[in-house]
């Protein structure tokens, strides 16, 4: 019997790659996907319309549960993901995987709320490179579109751009491929563990503050998501 698990997601290129080596490598049961979204039913990170989460969760055929709290609200987060660990709980669910990285920080923070409270840390993209990893993504069919850039990285035409070799050769030399500092962030769409592809358009520019506090003081651009449809 496969050990089930929770998966974070965001809906971007880094949580949807997670999931297809977890769903590729078949060694847990994957009972649920957990997105985190705002008052405004946006996703934290991306501020990605939730029901577009809710069509991507659809097409990779998994439940999804929502943890919501107000934007910037550190407490909120923590309090959603510590109801949502004692929910799963129940389920025989000891195991959360996030698509992290190599950010040290980030990774001590989550390791501490999920081991705090009796759950194990699950890392399946930890220490692979950022331009592998990436090129990997695209070579595997996958299609995202970029909804949200840091200002003070890059200009306002790689906003809305596809999310392929391209646009990762067209980075500024101290960009991270993956746009791990938050340079950029994804909209997947389409690839191997949709049944479908999620029909989205681009909608407008608006200027925002970044969670992050490293980046308090800097813009962002991010591009709404306007209609979507399920075909």
């Amino acid at each position: 019997m496969k050990e089930k698990i929770i998966a974070s997601f965001s809906g971007g290129k880094d949580s949807t790659y997670m999931l297809h080596k977890l769903l590729q490598e078949n060694k847990y049961e994957i009972v649920s996907l957990l997105t985190t979204v705002t008052t405004k039913d946006e996703t934290s990170g991306h501020m990605v319309d939730y029901k577009l989460i809710e069509s991507q969760a659809a097409a990779i055929g998994l439940p999804l549960y929502k943890i919501q709290y107000p934007l910037y609200d550190g407490k909120g987060f923590e309090k959603g993901m510590i109801e949502a660990m004692e929910h799963f709980r129940k389920e025989g669910v000891t195991k959360i995987a996030f698509g992290d990285l190599f950010l040290e920080e980030c990774i001590a923070y989550k390791q501490h709320l999920v081991e705090s409270n009796g759950y194990e840390l699950i890392l399946p993209l930890a220490g692979i490179d950022t331009k592998q990893l990436v090129m990997e993504f695209i070579e595997l069919g996958y299609k995202g579109k970029i909804v949200s850039i840091r200002m003070d990285k890059l200009d306002s035409s790689f906003l809305g751009r596809d999310l392929d070799k391209s646009f990762i050769e067209a980075l500024p030399e101290d960009t991270d491929p993956c746009g791990e500092f938050g340079e950029y962030h994804t909209f997947v769409y389409d690839g191997p563990i949709f049944s479908h592809p999620i029909y989205i358009e681009l909608e407008d520019e608006r200027q925002g503050i970044p969670s992050n506090a490293l980046f308090s003081e800097i813009g962002y651009k991010r591009a709404v998501k306007r209609e979507w449809i399920d075909r």
